[in-house]
């Protein structure tokens, strides 16, 4: 390029094939500068000034696709450039023109052909000897593909970074060499509860990272980092949240390089969250399995114990009934056995509490009296309390009677009684229970429970306990939620309660203050009362004449039930037969003669059951009719005993008062 003293009359060409090619002919300077021309490619231009001539190199032209010899003016060499960078050029190149600042630019232009190329221009003012502005001269650079480089690379980050923004449950972070934050996607916020903004330049371990791994990080990514190579393969971490609350990730890392080379560490974090809540609740419902097979065999053994113990109670009372009748009505003993009978029929009562609270079977509704039937959960409850706890109704009403199923609403008292119990203080207190009478009225003034207008009994069951909060109250009624400690609580005691009340078109409610304790409130459809049905035996009616002498076989393996029932039949005038199992019954009823009129057994018995003597006793002796009881009919065995023609079932809990008069209503059909 020329000096100051005036402009430069040519330019080298650095076209492909002309002698300049090989710097033929010029001075080593403008050799030297011809080789970087022609390795750079660099198109030079070179505009004198005030005339403002514009002398162009053969490869400037050629960026521009202009033809040999073109001379375009400067005006012209702008139109080159796109509109949408036009201006900002122009500007650049007055300045360089006016002040000498140095005119640097990237833009896009569009050759004499019409093809969009990238060109970068660098120019510099040229100055005499009085430091004015004579001469601009500048290269020009055919960027394109570097540019189609850089845009794809903006493309490929850009999909990246979407990319990672866009996983939700997969954590980015990345953290350059001092361990600060340098990267931290969406997921990472709704994961660690940090924003972006606040997690910029924070330090990892000041921010998700719990105390007693700090150290341990540290020193790990320190060493990582000078290495430059991740010394761990992926694991589980459980990590830290803002709020201090855990968080479980399936961690792995990997080390990248800035552009300056800086060695920068990139974590990503899978939440685990779900699956560790899903493993706890599978744990959780394992051990509330075990718990309800548990619970399921303690119920099968205690209603076995329970209905052996309600065969001995019920041969107690009817020995007692026969020897009172044995007596004179004065006699002394009359009233120590009347105190036995009472006792008796007590014990036998809350047997088949006992016994309807361990079954497993369908609802069956009857009308019950509500007093009644809290005073006889009272009574069960009572025995297992502490001393220092008063459990008690503190206001009935022995008019209210609904429809309902006694074992579940049996249930339904001893959850709710037990959960208030638990709920007081070690020193003790008090749970209230309360009956009346309630007429709903739907009214938008006053809410209540969401039930049909009419009159309902309210049963209130209160204590003076902890209490519970809002939150608490909310999900109380949800299956499996406790807030007992882990092993003392199913969390289903609330839940089925609720399910039985709104199987009995009932509603409950709750109110409850924290340190002022919990009140339950019941409310179900009442309905008319019915005669209660007495448990007192009355006097044994002898047998008709037609009946008397006739035999009958009981079959049963309580050997005192057995004596029972042979001095009850035997003393209203029947002929009795014995029998411990079915295999004895089968064969006395096939002795010719016997003369059996009537066949009474047990369904439970080691051997053949009571259904499949009477399946045989159907075939080998069709027209014999025959009796079954048990301490509990399911559907199936209603079904199987009416196909089998199975004249009657008798309930053992109260096969002894039952029995004569079912025993005389069959014969008397039968004849």
């Amino acid at each position: 390029m020329n000096d100051a003293s005036g402009p430069p009359s040519e330019l080298p060409d650095h076209s492909s094939g002309s002698a300049n090619d090989a710097g033929i002919g010029l001075a080593p300077e403008a050799h030297l500068l011809h080789i970087v021309g022609r390795m750079a490619h660099l198109g030079a231009w070179s505009l004198s000034l005030p005339r403002r001539e514009l002398i162009w190199g053969a490869s400037a032209l050629r960026i521009f696709e202009a033809p040999e010899h073109h001379a375009p003016s400067v005006e012209a060499l702008l139109d080159f450039v796109a509109p949408v960078h036009r201006d900002r050029v122009a500007e650049a190149l007055q300045r360089c023109i006016e002040w000498g600042d140095t005119l640097d630019e990237q833009y896009r232009a569009l050759t004499v052909t019409g093809r969009e190329v990238w060109v970068h221009t660098l120019a510099e003012a040229v100055r005499d000897e009085q430091g004015h502005i004579v001469r601009v001269d500048g290269v020009c650079k055919d960027i394109t593909e570097q540019k189609l480089a850089e845009v794809a690379l903006q493309e490929s980050e850009a999909r990246f970074r979407s990319l990672v923004e866009g996983v939700e449950r997969v954590s980015v972070q990345g953290y350059d060499s001092a361990r600060r934050v340098i990267f931290w996607n969406k997921a990472s916020e709704r994961l660690y509860g940090y924003t972006r903004e606040e997690a910029i330049g924070q330090q990892l371990e000041d921010l998700i990272i719990p105390p007693e791994m700090r150290e341990l990080v540290i020193e790990g990514t320190r060493q990582w980092l000078e290495a430059g190579v991740v010394s761990v393969p992926a694991e589980e971490l459980v990590l830290r949240h803002k709020n201090g609350s855990p968080v479980p990730v399936y961690s792995s890392h990997t080390m990248q390089r800035s552009a300056s080379g800086e060695a920068q560490l990139y974590c990503v974090d899978v939440d685990l969250s779900e699956r560790v809540q899903a493993e706890a609740l599978r744990h959780q419902l394992e051990g509330q399995l075990r718990e309800a097979q548990k619970l399921e065999a303690m119920g099968t053994m205690v209603g076995g114990i329970a209905h052996d113990f309600n065969n001995v109670l019920g041969a107690i009372l009817a020995n007692v009934m026969l020897a009172r009748e044995a007596l004179p009505a004065d006699h002394l003993a009359q009233s120590h056995l009347g105190l036995i009978a009472k006792g008796g029929q007590r014990a036998r009562s809350m047997v088949q509490q006992i016994l309807a609270f361990s079954r497993r079977q369908a609802q069956e509704l009857r009308v019950v009296n509500l007093q009644k039937q809290v005073q006889e959960s009272l009574a069960l409850l009572q025995a297992g309390l502490p001393p220092q706890v008063a459990l008690g109704l503190k206001q009935g009403d022995p008019s209210l009677c609904v429809l309902a199923d006694p074992a579940q609403l049996q249930q339904v008292l001893m959850n709710l009684c037990t959960n208030a119990q638990q709920a007081l203080p070690a020193g003790g207190g008090r749970v209230e229970l309360s009956l009346e009478r309630v007429r709903l009225r739907s009214s938008p003034h006053e809410p209540g429970p969401d039930l049909p207008d009419g009159d309902y009994a309210l049963l209130t069951v209160a204590d003076n306990g902890c209490g519970m909060d809002a939150k608490t109250r909310l999900r109380i009624f949800e299956p499996f939620f406790t807030t007992k400690p882990t092993g003392q609580g199913t969390g289903l005691g609330l839940s089925v309660v609720h399910g039985i009340v709104l199987a009995h078109r009932g509603a409950i409610t709750v109110h409850s203050v924290p340190g002022a304790g919990t009140r339950f409130q019941i409310y179900l459809p009442l309905v008319d009362a019915v005669a209660d049905p007495s448990s007192e035996w009355g006097a044994l009616q002898a047998a008709s004449g037609q009946e008397q002498g006739l035999h009958i076989v009981y079959v049963d393996d309580d050997e005192v039930l057995r004596l029972t029932v042979e001095s009850l039949l035997r003393r209203v005038g029947y002929r009795v037969t014995l029998c411990s199992s079915a295999d004895q019954a089968l064969a006395e009823v096939m002795v010719p003669g016997a003369g059996i009129a009537l066949l009474v057994t047990d369904y439970n018995m080691p051997g053949r059951n009571g259904l499949e003597l009477a399946q045989m006793l159907s075939q080998l002796r069709p027209l014999l009719p025959v009796l079954l009881s048990s301490g509990y009919f399911s559907d199936e065995m209603h079904a199987q005993a009416l196909r089998l023609g199975v004249r009657g079932l008798l309930h053992k809990e109260r096969l002894l008062e039952e029995l004569v008069d079912k025993v005389r209503e069959v014969l008397q059909t039968a004849a």
